[in-house]
């Protein structure tokens, strides 16, 4: 029996068919590679279901995109970094005349966010950890442009938008070593390499101790998920070493913050013991005990920037790829000095 017309989804339709969603939009969207055999069996199957698709220029014109990111707590709007770079992709799309729509989906998720799965957005800025290269591939086959916040996928045609965090993370430990933190160099508290952004500050820490004529200290190099907890087992673990550092570069701000409670609590004095510095100048920052001398990274701008990308791509889906990288700056406050004299 034929549903009513218009009440079937494009996932129903794919399983009929027996391919999956991105195969099924890529036949309505008229992609050369669909074998004739496969768009017969989807167009029979939609048939069947009673399912007309919604146009993509229908989509496009509406003037909604999708704000798409893992459901974690990292890319929480919540979150102390990531609700600023939602909030400036929101300021972007009113005075463009935009309307967004923000989704979240598991990171071991099949299926299309379901904004692209009922033809809703025009186009999609995506966040997450890793990109999966063949789930973008699923939709960028849907006819949805997409532009990527801080990570880049090569040899596909979408917009990349992120931080200059190689020199984020060159900038925060150049000034550590020029305040005199040698011996010991000072060590770094950053997330794991799949994380673009830690793997990008990373490579800043270690170019700038070599320029000093400096090799990094497997020992110094500690690994958290960007929290204020693994900021602070991060800490204690280094403050236990037998040559603790006198300086520690802390590749985002929450985990500096972290940090800050480590020492406390073991009665050590920042900056007069150990020197911290953080990464993002997120608010609370400036409010810390001692306020934090961190690398500021316009997140705000970040998200208007994607949203800007965004507008451009939807009326041209043929344009290059672009790899936009936002400026940073480091910001000295109270955390940072000289090491004590030993």
């Amino acid at each position: 029996m034929r549903r009513e017309l218009g009440r079937a989804t494009l996932k129903e339709v794919a399983e009929r068919a027996g391919v999956s969603i991105g195969t099924a939009s890529a036949v309505f969207s008229g992609k050369s590679w669909v074998s004739p055999d496969t768009g017969s069996a989807v167009r029979q199957a939609a048939e069947e279901l009673g399912y007309r698709p919604r146009a993509r220029r229908a989509a496009a014109e509406s003037g909604m995109i999708g704000f798409v990111s893992w459901a974690t707590d990292m890319f929480s709007p919540a979150n102390p970094y990531y609700g600023p770079v939602l909030f400036g992709a929101q300021q972007a799309c009113a005075e463009l005349g935009m309307s967004m729509t923000y989704e979240v989906v598991q990171p071991d998720a099949d299926r299309l966010p379901l904004c692209v799965e009922r033809g809703q957005v025009g186009g999609l800025l995506m966040l997450s950890l890793a990109p999966d290269r063949a789930y973008l591939r699923r939709i960028l086959d849907a006819g949805v442009p997409c532009v990527l916040l801080e990570h880049a996928v090569e040899e596909l045609p979408v917009d990349h938008v992120r931080h200059d965090d190689e020199t984020g993370g060159y900038l925060a430990t150049r000034h550590l070593l020029e305040l005199g933190h040698t011996g010991p160099p000072p060590a770094v508290i950053t997330a794991d390499d799949r994380i673009v952004p830690a793997a990008r500050r990373l490579a800043g820490y270690r170019r700038a101790l070599a320029e000093h004529g400096l090799r990094p200290d497997p020992a110094y190099i500690r690994r958290g998920d960007f929290s204020f907890e693994t900021g602070y087992e991060q800490m204690a673990a280094l403050l236990a070493l037998p040559v603790p550092p006198t300086a520690v570069f802390c590749a985002n701000d929450e985990s500096a913050l972290g940090a800050l409670d480590a020492m406390r609590d073991r009665g050590l004095r920042v900056p007069h013991d150990i020197s911290v510095v953080g990464y993002d100048d997120v608010a609370m920052a400036a409010r810390a005990a001692p306020p934090l001398t961190t690398i500021a990274a316009d997140k705000e701008l970040l998200g208007a920037q994607a949203v800007w990308h965004l507008a451009q791509r939807v009326r041209r889906p043929g344009m290059t790829s672009r790899d936009t990288q936002i400026a940073v700056e480091l910001v000295r406050r109270q955390s940072t000095a000289p090491p004590p004299a030993r």
